[in-house]
């Protein structure tokens, strides 16, 4: 293998390697600039862009309307928390009565009551279910968000690809909760596991009811 690397080499029309043939051993020592940025210079050198205030957020929580769906995608308790945190947040009236939530608690959380067309156009939304055709207004729910905003929701993106169509004509971000990583660093966020869990218990349940 060394003899026909060589034969390659001192054969070869081109002059940087014709040289490595002849030159046995011989180390060509070059200069290199080397540049090293601390992070702080990087982030000096990035173009800021200036951060929308909290208090100028809006988040809106729609009432599922998925056939038998009884969850809600924010109870009170997290509402109270986003209300602390400077954001305006809309529940849709009736969101929250299939899991025991009335708008009462909602306004007492901090939250506004409104229509469904005013809450899916919100800076942010979160849902339960991926946005689908309403019923009672007859339009498609991802028609009434918000161009350029937010949505959080389960998505299933290989499923529903006419849903990613309407969704990027309106410029919408989704943050697709079924698509979190089930890793341990994302746990917080990881909406599938805490679902399955809950399943889990409950199947047990109903078995030991049955059975005893």
């Amino acid at each position: 293998m060394a003899n026909l690397l060589k034969t390659v080499v001192t054969g070869c029309s081109c002059p940087l390697l014709s040289n490595l043939g002849s030159c046995k051993g011989l180390r060509v020592k070059k200069d290199f600039l080397r540049t090293f940025y601390t992070h702080q210079e990087l982030w000096c050198k990035a173009p800021v862009k200036p951060g929308i205030p909290y208090k100028q957020l809006t988040v809106g929580v729609p009432k599922e309307i998925f056939q038998n769906e009884k969850r809600v995608a924010l109870s009170p308790a997290g509402v109270q928390n986003l209300v602390k945190q400077g954001f305006n947040v809309v529940v849709e009236s009736g969101a929250g009565e299939a899991s025991k939530f009335s708008d009462d608690h909602y306004r007492v959380a901090g939250a506004q009551i409104q229509g469904a067309k005013e809450v899916l156009a919100s800076d942010l939304v979160v849902k339960v279910r991926a946005p689908m055709v309403n019923p009672t207004l007859g339009v498609h729910e991802a028609d009434l968000l918000k161009t350029s905003g937010t949505l959080i929701s389960f998505i299933y993106p290989a499923q529903n690809p006419e849903l990613l169509n309407k969704l990027s004509q309106r410029k919408t971000t989704v943050l697709a909760m079924d698509q979190v990583p089930r890793v341990t660093i994302a746990q917080g966020y990881d909406a599938l596991s805490s679902m399955a869990n809950i399943a889990g218990s409950q199947l047990l349940e109903k078995f030991l009811q049955l059975r005893f």
